[in-house]
């Protein structure tokens, strides 16, 4: 993600938003060996608006079957494991038409390196998250998780080495004061629920870049393919470690959180192919509402005037970023195009 302080940034320094340019478009610059599987231009916003907020509903409901399953007993590592591979088995009959029509070649990808980072981040995020939830009421983990824009900010300064001025770095302090104010250090005893939501905000939050980058060059069948994957391998060895017997009805609800999330992912990846973030990623805030009354109805949680102050200060700042970075990435694109008229 990027954005500008003023004009400065992005109009001022030429060797900023060149690099700015090239940091938002690197995925194009790999030319793909799959053309025939390329997604669609970015023209559909308001399909990716709606895409994300059903994937909002539908992460909201995983995070119920989560909470609900930890109540029962179920280690955290595990409950990663059950989600991990239900999703697996859900997404292979969705893939397998797709495999058989194009052949084998169609699992073939240009950046395995790209798919292994987003597979490590999505575990990361997900065991983060399941450990948050078995701790903290819905609605606050959900609120905390607003975070992971905040933290791709950080990402891309330090990782890919993009310019972050002050306007940013002030929405990144106010969203992680948002934080403090939910966690009220001092006045209620700090939950480490707190710091695994934490853990897991900074998962999504590179793992999502890693899904922008590669929504240029793969479908999304693809993408949700190899995550499953990757998350069923990378939690397999730790769920082992604290496996509990379980009985069927925690299989059946495993199964449920598989089929739910190999969804919500898919909806997710598809709404990055129809729209920029920006334009989509306001609809993501709608699960704090949901989560709010879920919590509720289901589990007797109440959230406080405190939870909702934080929140909005957390969905502010990662709005605000969201926007600057649209802004900034229309500016380099139109100064590469200006640049490439006068050669």
């Amino acid at each position: 993600m990027t954005s500008s302080n003023e004009a400065g940034e992005h109009g001022g320094n030429d060797r900023g938003a060149h690099h700015a340019h090239r940091a938002h478009r690197a995925p194009d610059a790999v030319e793909s060996a799959l053309p025939d599987f390329a997604p669609k231009p970015r023209n559909q916003p308001m399909l990716g608006a709606a895409l994300m907020a059903t994937a909002a509903i539908l992460f909201t409901c995983l995070n119920g079957v989560v909470r609900h399953v930890s109540d029962l007993g179920v280690p955290s590592l595990q409950i990663a494991f059950l989600r991990s591979i239900f999703a697996l088995a859900v997404m292979l009959p969705i893939v397998a038409p797709t495999v058989f029509r194009e052949g084998w070649r169609w699992l073939a990808t240009v950046k395995p390196g790209l798919h292994l980072v987003r597979g490590l981040a999505a575990t990361t995020g997900v065991i983060g998250w399941i450990t948050a939830l078995a701790t903290l009421p819905l609605s606050e983990a959900t609120a905390i998780t607003f975070t992971a824009p905040l933290f791709a900010t950080i990402g891309s300064a330090l990782i890919l080495g993009e310019v972050v001025r002050l306007r940013r770095w002030s929405a990144v302090l106010i969203g992680f004061v948002g934080v403090i104010v939910i966690v009220r250090p001092g006045m209620v005893p700090v939950e480490g629920g707190a710091l695994w939501a934490l853990m897991g905000a900074a998962g999504m939050a590179c793992a999502v870049l890693s899904v922008k980058a590669l929504t240029r060059t793969e479908p999304t069948q693809r993408i949700v393919l190899y995550n499953s994957v990757l998350l069923t391998l990378f939690t397999a060895v730790p769920a082992a470690l604290v496996w509990q017997p379980i009985g069927w009805d925690i299989w059946l609800l495993g199964l449920a959180m598989g089929g739910i999330a190999a969804v919500s992912q898919m909806f997710l990846s598809k709404a990055f192919e129809c729209a920029d973030a920006s334009i989509i990623a306001p609809f993501d805030y709608s699960r704090l509402p949901f989560a709010a009354l879920l919590g509720w109805v289901a589990f007797g949680q109440v959230t406080d005037w405190i939870t909702w102050a934080g929140a909005a200060l957390i969905a502010g700042a990662a709005f605000y970023t969201a926007r600057r970075e649209q802004m900034v990435a229309r500016a380099a694109r139109e100064a590469s195009l200006k640049a490439d008229k006068e050669r």
